[in-house]
């Protein structure tokens, strides 16, 4: 158990060292390919622990990768990012930046999830923020179809 934390946390630091130093050339971010899944699969693996601290660490990478990568799907976190912010029990810094990183990778069951959460959490603060997520979404998807409308 010790050893698989200390592996967890170690991979956790070095996608959190790529996420912060990474450069563009000619519009190109440096790293790609298998790179990118073996850190998402890292990250998967952190939101899936236990320690809440290495969870709100995960999903924050996660918001500051979507932004290095934003073609980049990283569909294998919104399972594990949906379970925390539906957890009752986690913490609600941890459940509020869960949610902020599943807004950002723009998936329809994380949308939904996130939907779901401003109707029936119990937690007015994460109500409340869930509520706002939901709004600029259908903002965004309005703005979307009203500039794909217009084009007669």
């Amino acid at each position: 158990m010790k050893r698989s934390t200390i592996s967890i946390l170690a991979s956790l630091m070095l996608v959190a060292v790529i996420s912060t130093t990474a450069t563009t050339r000619n519009d190109e971010v440096w790293f790609k390919g298998s790179t990118v899944d073996a850190i998402e699969k890292s990250l998967a693996m952190a939101l899936r622990t236990p320690s809440p601290g290495m969870q709100a660490s995960a999903s924050q990478v996660v918001r500051d990768l979507r932004v290095l990568l934003p073609d980049q799907g990283f569909s294998l976190l919104i399972i594990p990012l949906m379970v925390i912010v539906k957890n009752e029990d986690a913490e609600m810094p941890i459940r509020m930046v869960a949610a902020l990183a599943l807004h950002d990778l723009r998936s329809g069951k994380g949308d939904f999830a996130i939907q779901q959460m401003a109707q029936f959490a119990k937690s007015e603060r994460l109500k409340h923020l869930c509520s706002w997520l939901t709004y600029e979404r259908h903002q965004q998807n309005t703005t979307v179809f009203k500039n794909t409308s217009n084009k007669d």
